[in-house]
């Protein structure tokens, strides 16, 4: 799907590019609903958490926000203003692979303008599911409104009808679910997490696998912000203690080839020098701190 690519995804991308960490569990509650009980993996980002971040602050504050002409007559012309329109970005899995990835945009639309835009460039296949309409543009591409607050975009057809399916209550969403169930172990002020509930099944295991993904179950990524600096985290629950320990040994070993590095390190060796990896019984554990200065001294970098 071109288009919607170059409406919605080419904005997200835009996001993404000022802001990775983005997210906070509270917002989450009102996705729930809306995403399948079968997920096997799951991403949420929240842009209206992190504007309320010290690092926004600093980031706004210097000016480090730049959106080309191009993006930004065509966000002017969809009457859409990232700042204040765009809410979260979820984006779950009911398999492995991209291709079973179904993105859940929360934001202000204004359908009628984005609709007219999308039939101006590429006139869409439009079909209907229920009472909504879906449009299709490529072989494996497909978008609905399901009002004007929520976007999905899927790569198939039977994905789609699926996820309209979950959001319209005909099939069990995700607040039931076992995966749901580790939302527990997510701090109240994380902004960002990743969760997957057996990281050696949706990657697959084989010969050339680090031994942290074959032998890795549920996955768990967070990210907060502490005295303005990002917090960040990687919880790996494994097969057994003696993996724990493996792993942690591996992660620790090539830590100290890190630090003697100093060539290669060009002002990250406080990042480096934060970085803690722990093991207690299957679960390891890795923590690390990110200056808000390097992040914002980097954005303009990328």
């Amino acid at each position: 799907m071109k288009t919607i690519k170059k409406l919605v995804l080419a904005g997200l991308l835009i996001v993404l590019s000022i802001a990775f960490f983005t997210s906070q569990v509270q917002a989450f509650e009102l996705q729930k609903k809306y995403i399948a009980s079968d997920t096997k993996w799951v991403i949420h980002l929240d842009f209206k958490a992190f504007i309320k971040t010290r690092l926004w602050d600093s980031i706004y504050d210097e000016k480090k926000i730049k959106i080309d002409h191009k993006n930004k007559d065509l966000l002017n012309e969809l009457n859409f203003n990232i700042l204040k329109d765009l809410y979260s970005v979820s984006v779950y899995g009911v398999d492995k692979g991209d291709k079973n990835a179904v993105v859940l945009i929360n934001g202000d639309f204004d359908r009628k303008k984005i609709i007219k835009r999308l039939e101006s460039e590429e006139k869409p296949e439009i079909s209907k599911y229920g009472n909504f309409k879906v449009y299709h543009w490529d072989d494996d591409d497909f978008g609905a409104f399901v009002n004007n607050n929520l976007l999905v975009i899927t790569h198939s057809r039977v994905n789609m009808e699926y996820a309209l399916d979950v959001i319209k209550g005909k099939k069990p969403n995700f607040k039931g679910s076992d995966l749901s169930k580790r939302m527990r172990e997510i701090p109240g002020n994380s902004i960002l997490f990743a969760l997957a509930g057996d990281l050696s099944k949706l990657v697959g295991k084989h010969n050339k696998s680090p031994i942290m993904i074959n032998k890795a179950k549920m996955a768990l990524f967070l990210a907060m912000e502490q005295n303005s600096d990002m917090r960040l985290s990687l919880k790996l629950q494994t097969e057994s203690i003696e993996a724990a320990k493996n792993i942690m040994q591996i992660g620790n070993g090539l830590l100290a080839l890190a630090r003697m590095s100093k060539k290669d390190m060009r002002g990250k060796e406080k990042i480096i020098n934060s970085i803690q990896i722990s093991s207690k019984g299957n679960i390891v554990e890795a923590k690390m701190f990110i200056p808000s200065d390097f992040i914002i001294d980097n954005i303009d970098k990328h």
